[in-house]
């Protein structure tokens, strides 16, 4: 019985991280990324 908890609460801890980083919303650290990724483009190309 020990092992089944554990089994679930690991499944339902990997699915809590992955929709951290891949989730849709604008919160998720998959989009935070890009948006600092787009910044740090745009600065360099628009400084000599």
């Amino acid at each position: 019985m020990k092992q089944f908890i554990v089994l679930c609460s690991t499944i339902i801890l990997g699915i809590t991280i992955y929709n951290m980083i891949m989730g849709p919303g604008s919160d998720s650290v998959m989009n935070t990324v890009s948006e600092v990724w787009l910044q740090g483009i745009q600065v360099r190309t628009n400084t000599p």
